[in-house]
């Protein structure tokens, strides 16, 4: 099966192209011209240019492919510019539609995001039928994901299978995105944040879900992908003994925890750096909801990790990386 894996070099990219390996094939892999391709050079996989802008590239990278694996979604820094955001977000899902199309690809499996995911009307775990019916209005993020697998799923030229994963926890996080509030956290920082119904999941067990998806002859149009649904300040509390620093203040209300997000992201436009809590982080908690991943276990045969064999993992990368100090001798005694 020829593979091509569109945001190779990212951060679920990365895990993704080891799961593959690990299947025994070799995918081709996209990346940008300015980005850094250190890794990839390193698993020594073919690579190809695939910039999300150019329909030209896409169509050339796509060339004698069956399946297309496409982790590279539009993720905006900030959340300000909603209008610009979503033409970027569309404008690149529309151009990888249209190569697939031209290449003749089977099968593209596109990675959304657990924002889409709407609540159950009984107000039990919300499954694959819970989506909603037009953009959730929340913030910039969750109306961009959701326009974007609107769009993916309306495709009719070829198959295309959707996997929503919760937050990412694992390897190769370089940007620190959605483990944000935990390394703020065990870095002995009080990190602002409202509470509410968290999703997480061990990057790779996503990575081993996107193989499954490309592999089965009748894989589901879309499934969740969540191991752990977790309140999030009971959990921050929970890493504060793990990591021995001291407990996060109380959460925010979610008004006021939305309005220091927006304040934040204003602020580091003008200035740089990072917001102290992101629109997206804090939308994604106040609007979470607890995920049923049944489908993924039964169809795909995945079982999720243990969280605390998660964190490890992300942990022992992170110092390794200097992302996290390394640890004291006395504690790793």
């Amino acid at each position: 099966m020829s593979m091509l894996i569109l945001g190779a070099g990212g951060f679920l990219g990365l895990n993704l192209v080891d799961a593959v390996i690990a299947s025994g094939q070799v995918p081709r892999c996209g990346r940008r011209t300015r980005s850094n391709v250190i890794a990839l050079r390193e698993r020594r996989v073919p690579l190809v240019h695939a910039d999300l802008d150019s329909r030209r590239e896409l169509l050339a990278a796509m060339q004698g492919c069956v399946t297309v694996l496409h982790v590279a979604g539009h993720y905006p820094r900030l959340s300000l510019d909603r209008a610009g955001t979503l033409a970027t977000g569309l404008g690149q899902v529309e151009n990888v539609l249209d190569a697939a199309a031209g290449a003749g690809v089977r099968r593209l499996i596109y990675v959304s995001s657990a924002a889409t995911v709407a609540p159950s009307p009984g107000g039990w775990p919300s499954d694959e039928r819970h989506v909603f019916p037009a953009e959730p209005g929340f913030g910039t993020y969750h109306d961009l994901k959701w326009a974007m697998e609107h769009v993916v799923l309306a495709e009719r030229r070829f198959e295309t299978v959707v996997a929503c994963p919760g937050a990412c926890i694992g390897p190769w996080d370089l940007r620190v995105g959605t483990s944000a509030l935990v390394v703020a956290l065990a870095r002995g920082l009080d990190p602002p944040h409202p509470d509410g119904i968290i999703n997480l999941v061990d990057a790779t067990d996503v990575a081993r879900a996107l193989v499954e998806l490309a592999m089965l002859s009748s894989p589901p149009r879309r499934v969740l992908l969540s191991g752990v649904n977790r309140g999030l300040h009971a959990l921050l509390c929970e890493l504060a003994e793990r990591y021995r620093v001291p407990r996060p203040s109380a959460p925010l209300p979610a008004a006021e925890a939305i309005a220091l997000a927006d304040s934040e992201e204003r602020r580091v436009a003008l200035i740089g750096g990072r917001p102290r809590l992101s629109r997206e982080i804090a939308d994604l908690v106040v609007h979470g909801v607890p995920i049923d991943a049944h489908l993924a276990r039964s169809a795909l045969g995945l079982e999720f990790r243990p969280f605390e064999e998660t964190l490890d993992a992300a942990d022992a990368w992170n110092r390794r990386m200097r992302i996290l100090p390394p640890l004291s001798a006395e504690v790793a005694r």
